[in-house]
């Protein structure tokens, strides 16, 4: 049975994801936002670290709607973020382009040349071949572009998802990711 404290701080919570995400939620979303960040994230209602956790969660949920932490394709995608993110070291845009369509395992010559921008400007960072990149930066641009290929697999009847599993996050990655 939950306490007190915990019902005061759920319900808390509940209110910075919405006031986060700009609209108010029903409590069966926001029993799935909780369960989703339990899973995947470390997430404590009574953490030191909620608060935190909930406004960066909402952020991204803001930022890219579709980042639920379920369905098809965020494996995947989680793992490109964490692949790059986990690197710690510099690449020029072309090159990490490179690497990118590597790991995803796309052909670069199948991506219009418009939408590595696009990958780029959703992660809020500006796109040059020649400018040098963190690899922390760069992961939220695997985290969009991996959406892409994904769809594009779909598109062509393909497998929409690596065979690794999703692996468990920090807060601070989550944080940094925004």
């Amino acid at each position: 049975m939950a306490t007190k404290q915990y019902i005061a701080k759920y319900h808390q919570l509940k209110q910075i994801y919405e006031r986060e995400l700009g609209k108010e939620i029903a409590d069966i979303t926001w029993y799935r936002v909780v369960a989703t960040l339990k899973q995947h994230f470390n997430f404590n209602v009574l953490g030191s670290d909620a608060n935190k956790i909930v406004e960066t969660f909402a952020g991204f949920k803001r930022r890219y709607g579709s980042f639920t932490g379920r369905g098809e394709g965020f494996s995947e995608r989680w793992q490109a973020f964490r692949h790059f993110y986990e690197i710690d070291t510099q690449y020029q845009g072309g090159e990490f382009l490179k690497l990118l369509a590597e790991h995803l395992k796309i052909n670069l010559r199948d991506v219009p040349r418009s939408t590595p921008y696009y990958w780029f400007e959703r992660a809020e960072l500006s796109f040059s071949a020649e400018n040098i990149y963190h690899s922390k930066d760069l992961a939220l641009v695997a985290f969009v572009a991996a959406k892409w290929a994904i769809n594009k697999r779909s598109a062509v009847g393909g497998s929409a998802s690596l065979s690794q599993p999703m692996k468990s996050t920090t807060i601070e990655v989550l944080t940094l990711a925004i």
